[in-house]
């Protein structure tokens, strides 16, 4: 009785936040969050020498033709204190692909469906016309869940220097299934080409509190001076990442080790493994970034999402992702086939 009305539960969120991002999507004439962002496009080719097990699909050697697109879950600002984002499409084509892969900063996330329903709310309750979210619900959401204060300020990332200097982390637990038969699981990280310092970190006062978002009142700064950096770069030389990966062994009984978001995979059974060479040789225009669209769900048989359908598996937020990405996708085609229904006379 209790596992069927933990499913219920699920489901109960999954449309209350599917129908919060559609409305975000229509409030804001596109996307429902990550609405500033820059993109570029180039290749994706898999290392020759491979540390991890054969697989069908990252086959030693094969090159993809790819798009990415960097950008902030809120704030226009550049210079906010903000999660940043890295998608990934195998594709030149601005939806279809063989795989998309959704990073962001930070290596861990909300443990269920209900924390990232209550943090949503929290992030929107109280909110002021001239803020993008409520600095008193986050402050009060964070004194009440002290975990996900650490992990929500070790997601944030405080004026960073470039888009190409920071590390990215799938967050979500995917299955790899790799040509020997036996299960594993799989996460992914986009790391910068030097391997360097991670930029933009946060400390002192900023990670105490991480509600505290907006721009330093010394900061000079353009808002979008992330967006230009990473086009004039371009303009100069590709960018370059190194995909990586970790990969867990399946087991019996209780996988909550495996699953929960809470806590990373130890580095010495999982450590990171280069997968693949990002190279970036060309900024894409405002409207070719614009059609770019990402789902978790876009995955070969080989890979795949692990999905849960009660409320507080881990993985329900897999689950809510695949879904609500669609939705907010088939919101967004209606609001560029018909945008002069959301302009104003």
């Amino acid at each position: 009785m209790k596992r069927i009305w933990d499913t219920i539960l699920f489901f109960f969120y999954l449309v209350a936040a599917a129908l919060l991002f559609m409305l975000a999507a229509f409030q804001n004439k596109g996307r429902s969050t990550h609405k500033y962002g820059v993109g570029g496009a180039g290749t994706l080719k898999v290392v020759d020498d491979q540390k991890f097990p054969e697989h069908e699909f990252w086959q030693a050697g094969k090159v993809f033709p790819l798009q990415i697109r960097h950008g902030a879950v809120t704030f226009e600002d550049d210079a906010a204190m903000d999660l940043r984002s890295a998608s990934l499409k195998l594709s030149d084509n601005p939806e279809s692909s063989p795989l998309d892969i959704i990073m962001n900063t930070g290596p861990r996330t909300f443990r269920d469906i209900i924390e990232f329903w209550n943090f949503t709310l929290a992030s929107i309750q109280g909110k002021g016309e001239d803020e993008p979210v409520s600095s008193k619900g986050l402050q009060a959401y964070c004194q009440r869940e002290p975990i996900f204060k650490e992990i929500f300020a070790e997601t944030l990332r405080r004026a960073p220097d470039s888009f190409s200097q920071m590390y990215y982390h799938s967050k979500l637990v995917n299955y790899f299934k790799a040509k020997d038969g036996k299960l594993r699981y799989i996460k992914y990280r986009l790391v910068p080409e030097d391997r360097g310092v991670d930029s933009g970190l946060l400390s002192g006062e900023d990670w105490e509190k991480p509600w505290l978002q907006k721009r330093r009142t010394e900061e000079t700064r353009p808002i979008d001076y992330l967006r230009q950096e990473y086009i004039e770069r371009l303009s100069k030389q590709p960018v370059i990442f190194h995909l990586q990966l970790r990969l867990h062994e399946d087991m019996e009984g209780d996988k909550t080790e495996i699953f929960t978001q809470e806590y990373e995979w130890s580095e010495e059974t999982s450590p990171w493994l280069d997968l693949a060479t990002v190279t970036i040789d060309r900024a894409l225009s405002f409207a070719e970034t614009e059609q770019l669209s990402f789902n978790i769900g876009r995955q070969p048989d080989s890979l795949g999402a692990v999905e849960g359908f009660t409320a507080h598996d881990p993985n329900s937020v897999n689950a809510a992702r695949v879904r609500i990405y669609g939705l907010s996708l088939a919101v967004r085609r209606f609001i560029y086939s018909y945008p002069s229904f959301f302009t104003k006379d």
